[in-house]
């Protein structure tokens, strides 16, 4: 990689910088920043999110560093895990998706008092120019690592199922390693409370909404059954320390509502009804189906009614055409 290259190329990014950019100070460090092109939305990544980015820079007054514009690969990172230097990873937390910003970060965010030989001396002030290209949406479901979450897809609303709705789901799940433990191509329907293969896959999808797809790296402990069931009876392949992962998708869910609270009275909403007005206790309550039937058992009465009448007045007619030719 050339120095001039990455030189003209740093070079040519600043001069095209809005002559609106603002240079705005981040945190109490010395962390500054100056906006070449805004972003397209409004969200900015989180904490352990996955971001990938274009950068180029070089030492504040001295040689240039790595660029993966030229090499066409995009850079990226979890941010905040300690991945990067503290001034990318609090730089690019202001981020917008398809922003482009130049960062001049000080030695407290960067190297430091000991810098990092050969490149870069002790006490080097740093700038990058970096391009948030996109961003994956990763949370540690149950707080201990036990169970992180990617997003690969949005999913759509914002409602997510409960413990008693009926969730209808595909997942693929492998070991860390590779070969494949269970899947189900065509889609399993279960009960979220009740779960299904591993405690993960119940947990994950109480966080998922509707359509999401999502992947799923689960440590050993949240990848056996509730009932004692161990990965390691499964072909023997899994020993008590393997890791899993898991492409899980949420297809649709049925909402199942607890009506005593007890558990002893479930009601499966098939088809969601309008609005949000329920009848309350002692009001008059329809039944489109048991009215429609009614309806139909009234018309067969009346049908009855009036064939009956044909037959009783044919059968009178008869009786008296008789009595008469007896006389």
């Amino acid at each position: 990689m050339a120095t001039t290259s990455l030189k003209s190329h740093f070079e040519t990014a600043t001069e095209t910088k809005p002559p609106s950019s603002v240079e705005r100070e981040i945190g109490k460090q010395g962390l500054r920043k100056q906006i070449l092109r805004k972003g397209t939305s409004w969200q900015t990544p989180l904490l352990g999110d996955e971001v990938q980015v274009h950068f180029s820079g070089h030492i504040d007054g001295g040689a240039c560093l790595a660029s993966s514009r030229d090499t066409g690969t995009p850079f990226c990172f979890k941010l905040g895990q300690g991945e990067v230097i503290k001034g990318w990873d609090e730089g690019v937390a202001t981020m917008k998706k398809g922003e482009r910003a130049i960062f001049f970060i000080p030695p407290v965010l960067a190297y430091g008092d000991s810098g990092s030989p050969p490149l870069i001396p002790p006490n080097s002030s740093l700038v990058f120019d970096i391009e948030l290209l996109s961003w994956s949406t990763i949370r540690d479901i149950t707080g201990d690592g036990g169970i992180l979450k990617k997003i690969i897809k949005e999913g759509e609303g914002w409602a997510t199922p409960r413990d008693n709705d009926e969730v209808l789901v595909k997942y693929e799940a492998r070991l860390q390693n590779g070969p494949l433990v269970s899947e189900s191509n065509e889609g399993v329907e279960f009960r979220v409370f009740d779960g299904h293969l591993c405690p993960a896959i119940s947990k994950a999808v109480r966080t998922m909404r509707r359509g999401e797809k999502a992947e799923l790296v689960v440590k050993f402990s949240y990848g056996i059954e509730n009932d004692g069931y161990e990965a390691t009876n499964i072909e023997g392949a899994v020993s008590s320390v393997s890791n899993l992962t898991i492409q899980l998708e949420l297809l649709s869910w049925k909402s199942v509502v607890d009506v005593t609270g007890d558990q002893k009275v479930l009601k499966k909403i098939k088809k969601a009804g309008q609005g949000f007005d329920r009848p309350n206790e002692g009001s008059l309550v329809k039944d489109l189906k048991m009215e429609q039937f009614l309806r139909q058992r009234e018309l067969m009465r009346n049908r009855l009614s009036l064939q009956l009448l044909k037959v009783v007045h044919s059968s009178s007619f008869f009786i008296t055409k008789l009595i008469k030719s007896h006389m």
